[in-house]
């Protein structure tokens, strides 16, 4: 079954009823059977069979139980959706779709090793909807070092609102990317999971233009975003995933100016 955007008066009820509602999927192939509009030409296709597929209103995800971590998750991102964060609250939440998760007292200690908790969809971006707490889901939680969460992550995320402010709207996908020997401490917790080596996050405008970028763990808090651009041909080796398999024609790197690279 193909889930559209339509205007007819039923699938579009269809539409809201699974995606407002909350859908979870499992398998590879259910992101290659149903039109999820959080991606920008296609989901993300190759992560593992047994991953889960859970399509909220403001985001999509494929969910790895066994690392413990999203393989990737898209989003879209509009000047309506952008909002103020400041009192808006952070706790984390089960995910009743994906209870096989890290928990929030696995992340109590994540400072000790230099881990914070931290967001592939990030609050602020989604403040100025009723869906904003869909953020906290722990299946939307990873653990970041603090120089990277604080440092290029969180000046790409700030790049992102201000090209959607010019823009008007952007699509983002981002994930993890494993390395073959672990790079990063592991959080202090009996909970088997991995701890990400880097991160992924590419951005695409509504006309088709784009941006990579692969961030690393140890990256210190003052190294800007700009310095670890990257390609979708390089993260999609790194990573094993196709990443846009619907796309027809090669998505230009051609807004970087606009996210503050010169």
């Amino acid at each position: 079954m193909m889930i559209y955007r339509a205007t007819n008066c039923v699938r579009l009820g269809l539409f809201f009823l699974l995606t407002f509602s909350g859908l979870v999927l499992s398998g590879h192939g259910a992101a290659q059977s149903y039109k999820i509009t959080h991606c920008y030409q296609g989901c993300p296709q190759g992560a593992s069979g047994a991953n889960h597929l859970v399509i909220r209103p403001i985001y999509t995800l494929s969910y790895n139980t066994n690392r413990k971590s999203a393989d990737w998750v898209a989003y879209k991102v509009s000047v309506a959706s952008i909002g103020i964060a400041s009192s808006l609250p952070r706790l984390p939440l089960v995910d009743s779709f994906v209870p096989d998760t890290l928990t929030g007292n696995d992340f109590l200690r994540a400072e000790i090793v230099g881990m914070v908790r931290s967001q592939y969809v990030p609050i602020v971006d989604f403040a100025g909807t009723p869906y904003w707490n869909e953020v906290n889901y722990l299946t939307n939680s990873v653990a970041q070092t603090k120089g990277l969460a604080q440092g290029a992550w969180n000046g790409l995320d700030w790049a992102v609102r201000n090209l959607v402010n010019r823009e008007g709207e952007a699509y983002v996908l981002t994930g993890p990317i494993f390395k073959t020997e672990s790079t990063v401490s592991y959080l202090l917790t009996d909970t088997p999971h991995r701890v990400p080596d880097a991160f992924f996050k590419i951005i695409i405008t509504a006309r088709g233009l784009g941006a990579a970028f692969m961030l690393e763990q140890d990256s210190p808090i003052y190294l800007h975003h700009c310095e670890q651009r990257s390609s979708i041909d390089d993260i999609e080796q790194a990573t094993g995933l196709r990443l846009f398999p619907e796309r027809a024609l090669t998505i230009a790197n051609s807004v970087f100016q606009l996210l503050g690279c010169y």
